[in-house]
């Protein structure tokens, strides 16, 4: 039998038209920041809201 971990997901307002999107998460506790703009470093995801704007959410 295959092991599976289950997928964390959470709603965040696009930086740009406040829409809702839902993004995967590494850890529930994690602190979440969304930028309009790609940092240097950190643990990040890539998300696009359903407007199209895409923006990061950094995992802290």
């Amino acid at each position: 039998m295959a092991t599976t971990t289950a997928e964390r997901v959470t709603v965040v307002s696009c930086p740009r038209c406040e829409q809702e999107t839902a993004v995967s998460v590494p850890d529930t506790d994690a602190e979440i920041v969304v930028r309009r703009s790609v940092a240097l470093y950190g643990e990040h995801t890539t998300a696009v809201c359903p407007d199209g704007h895409r923006f990061w959410v950094y995992f802290c």
